[in-house]
């Protein structure tokens, strides 16, 4: 079932996965409506112990543009640009928080990309634990800000999951370069982890969610994000005793019980 929010954000739901579909016209430009959207909806799939996987995908012929001219134009006409400063810097404040909250969730996030993925865009995809792409060579897939307006991408924190992604030296010089990439390039780069035909990208990223969430739940999914990301960011001892906690942990809390009893049934 489809529900659009009034912000123009839809959420589908079908067993153990949410879609939620941006919808905010004509570029999905990350706006202060635009945060408060994405903030609900990740409230409310956190809350529902049912939802394992979101898949992060668009309406509209781009993912996301990032920051929202028209609004930037509206601050600067109205308050100067020093306010915009200020005011442009309490919202990438908000969208770094949104960032890291579905970074450290339980949920898995897969970002389906099947337009332009630009900036705050590229940032709020790289918070993705996972991106699917269209196999478009005519969409483009960038960090923009440097050409644009001689800053890092760090709206969202996108220099430090780009940099996780890529590499060091090989982000540093996708930032310095300011170019965007397709996305079978960006799959050379590290930013996409897989291309599908553009005509069912969303239909294979939701069967993808579908799929892992069947088989792991949340607890499982949780398990693996943190042990894969978050644990490849620590040294090797200490990432193995994370390792240990969060193995029995899931364990405990998972699908294991049944899993043991079918593959027994099965094969003892």
């Amino acid at each position: 079932m489809a529900l659009l929010q009034p912000s123009g954000l839809a959420v589908d739901s079908q067993p153990g996965v949410q879609t939620w579909r941006l919808g905010f016209a004509p570029v999905n430009a990350i706006s202060p409506d635009f945060l408060e959207a994405l903030e609900s909806a990740l409230a409310g799939a956190e809350a529902d112990a049912a939802v394992s996987v979101v898949v992060v995908a668009s309406s509209l012929r781009v993912f996301s543009a990032g920051a929202d001219a028209k609004w930037m134009k509206q601050v600067v006409e109205a308050e100067g640009v020093d306010q915009l400063v200020v005011r442009f810097n309490a919202s990438m404040d908000r969208f770094r928080e949104l960032c890291v909250r579905m970074r450290r969730s339980d949920l898995l996030f897969v970002a389906a990309l099947g337009g332009h993925t630009l900036a705050g865009g590229l940032e709020l995809a790289a918070a993705c634990d996972l991106r699917f792409a269209a196999d478009d060579d005519r969409i483009q897939v960038g960090a923009t800000e440097m050409k644009l307006f001689g800053v890092m991408p760090s709206g969202g924190g996108g220099t430090q999951f780009l940099t996780r992604l890529m590499g060091p030296s090989r982000c540093l010089h996708f930032l310095l370069e300011a170019e965007p990439a397709t996305p079978r390039a960006a799959e050379r780069l590290g930013l996409v982890d897989r291309l599908v035909e553009p005509d069912r990208l969303l239909e294979e990223t939701q069967a993808f969610a579908a799929r892992v969430a069947q088989r792991a739940g949340r607890v499982g999914l949780g398990a693996a994000k943190r042990l894969a990301l978050d644990g490849a960011e620590l040294p090797l001892m200490e990432a193995i005793e994370v390792d240990r906690t969060v193995h029995w942990d899931s364990m405990r809390r998972g699908g294991f019980r049944p899993g043991v009893e079918a593959f027994i049934k099965r094969f003892g």
